[in-house]
């Protein structure tokens, strides 16, 4: 009996699932086989990084795929993301300058969630919907080899089970195996990345509470709610590196140290004994909870040259990859899952076009094209960008500055459902081009910034929502919009950035030694930079420019980030929480 399918992939790991899932919900007539090397379920709290989601995954895993009820009840809301910057020693966690929003309150009906997934379980679910919804889904079985078919033909699938070597056929073929990237490999499609970033990761049954390190009353008073900090994605941050700490539902914590091998060589963090001593040097009050409970730790892993790229994505032969089976950025934003958001709507809209007939050549290629600038953008954030990770000022404008582009130029675009329409993607090409040509050159900004100006801080609290301008953008992913208004949200916010950008200039040239050159003059935000002998040649003051006063009224509430004017101040008040 003949063994084919419209769709085989390999890897029945979080992108190959969710994948499947799409297909049979999108199309439940679609035949989709997929082949997992595991045998049996997933271990719960699985040893994976890729528990923490943004808004983009958070849409994709609970509205696209289906399964809103599963992570509702079965793992934790994300309340966000929060950043410690340091502080003496990094003994007394209430004096480093703490950058997040004041916690929400749980009964908020948000529509687009984030979540901290326990992966074991999260995949478990996830297999069982597939076979639920007909997808023959096979583990116990490695991929062999895979043959691709000449034109029209059907791809075949040499795969083994108990020894014993099969072959299954597919009009269409997916590699999803993770980091050992199958079908990548096979094709040859290995590319270098600039980005050089190193991590390594354990797991400690029982969880911690961040909020459990301090006894100060103003400290604790930050927040709307008490002790709640450990629903966030903490993040430890020190020069050169950061250290993560994510909770799971069934109880365990992720802690994750990533770091640049120019400040921190893989060798002392590459096994639990050396990364323990080094967040001995670096974040001790992680190392004391560690050993503390040396039975607790669960598992311990590594992984050397963590970003890396691929060539291409999707083929008109009818060939694709999907998340760390092509490429990876770096986990600092959690961009991963997103990704594979990202990815599977790409190769969902290919598959859904072919098998009714559709010609896919052209959109095969927008697609491929627009997948790997989206890779090169989130990239920008993270490339060269780690000897920044513990300027306190710079590092507290750089989260908000990253979280407009993201909740005012991809997210946005992805939960109102444009992000795969091409002809929308080419009618705002221009203001997306301005957009992200912009964070360019402010990523480049920043780098020059913490040159000049690497003054220690401490004791200041920046909660994000009174910088309106950034925080209310998130609520932009709740309300309706149709693709007109989206254009004009798109138009408003690359205005934002341009005001964000002049005022971060304005106040990182504070720093100079000529700071009255700049003083009252109007400044083109895509000039930008700190190096006075450019700016006639770049064309820093030509052109329609922003006064300091333009730029604060479209980067409403940026004064809220200047720690100069912070420390020693009350908290925010909280007149708009999210």
């Amino acid at each position: 009996m003949s063994d084919r399918h419209d769709v085989a992939i390999l890897g029945g790991g979080l992108a190959g699932l969710t994948l499947a899932l799409q297909l049979k919900r999108t199309r439940p007539e679609t035949s989709v086989l997929v082949l997992e090397k595991r045998k049996g379920p997933a271990p719960l709290a699985a040893f994976k990084v890729g528990e923490s989601t943004l808004e983009i995954a958070g849409h994709y895993f609970a509205d696209v795929c289906g399964l809103r009820d599963h992570l509702d009840s079965d793992h934790l809301w994300k309340l966000g993301l929060r950043y410690y910057f340091p502080a003496g020693d990094n003994r007394d966690i209430a004096r480093r300058v703490e950058w997040g929003p004041p916690a929400p309150r749980r009964e908020i009906p948000f529509r687009i969630k984030t979540y901290q997934i326990d992966r074991g379980l999260f995949e478990n679910e996830l297999a069982e919907r597939c076979r639920a919804n007909g997808v023959d889904l096979r583990d116990g079985s490695p991929v062999q080899d895979v043959e691709f078919g000449e034109g029209d033909a059907d791809h075949r699938i040499t795969y083994a089970v108990d020894g014993e070597e099969k072959e299954a056929t597919a009009r269409w073929v997916v590699g999803a195996t993770g980091r050992a990237a199958f079908l990548k490999r096979k094709l040859g499609l290995a590319k270098d990345v600039e980005h050089t970033i190193n991590s390594s990761w354990l797991r400690l049954q029982g969880g911690l509470n961040i909020d459990d390190w301090s006894d100060d009353e103003g400290w604790h008073a930050r927040m709307q709610q008490q002790k709640v900090r450990w629903l966030y994605t903490n993040h430890l941050m020190g020069e050169g590196y950061w250290v993560w700490l994510i909770p799971l539902s069934t109880g365990a914590i992720s802690i994750g140290i990533v770091a640049d091998p120019r400040f921190h060589p893989f060798e002392q963090i590459n096994s639990l004994e050396a990364a323990l001593e080094w967040l001995d040097a670096h974040e001790p009050l992680v190392a004391d909870a560690v050993r503390a409970r040396p039975d607790d730790v669960q598992d311990f892993l590594r992984i050397e040259n963590y970003a890396y790229q691929v060539e291409r994505v999707y083929s008109p032969e009818r060939w694709c990859l999907t998340g760390d089976a092509g490429a990876f950025t770096d986990p600092f934003y959690s961009p991963g899952s997103d990704f594979i958001a990202l990815g599977n709507g790409c190769i969902t809209d290919l598959v859904m076009r072919d098998l009714a007939g559709e010609p896919i050549q052209e959109r095969v290629e927008q697609f491929n094209t627009q997948f790997l600038e989206q890779f090169e953008r989130q990239l920008d954030f993270y490339t060269g960008m780690y000897e920044l990770w513990g300027n306190p000022q710079v590092m507290c404008a750089k989260v908000s500055w990253d979280l407009l582009v993201y909740w005012g130029l991809t997210s946005v675009r992805y939960v109102h459902g444009l992000w795969h329409d091409p002809d929308f993607t080419a009618e705002v090409s221009d203001l997306l081009d301005r957009g992200y040509g912009l964070n360019v050159r402010i990523q480049r900004f920043f780098r020059e910034w913490h040159a000049i100006d690497d003054r220690e801080a401490e004791d200041a609290y920046i909660a994000l929502i009174p910088f309106a301008a950034v925080g209310l953008r998130r609520l932009d992913l709740e309300r309706p919009v149709d693709a007109e208004g989206l254009k004009a949200l798109l138009a408003q916010n690359v205005e934002r950035m341009e005001g964000m950008a002049v005022a971060m200039f304005n106040k990182a040239a504070e720093r100079l030694p000529d700071a009255g050159a700049v003083q009252g003059r109007a400044v083109n935000p895509y000039a930008i930079g700190l190096d006075p002998s450019r700016w006639e040649e770049d064309g820093l003051f030509d052109g329609p420019g922003l006064t300091h006063e333009q730029a604060l009224e479209r980067a409403e509430g940026i004064q809220s980030i200047w720690l100069d004017e912070l420390a020693g101040a009350p908290s925010p008040g909280f007149a708009k929480p999210f």
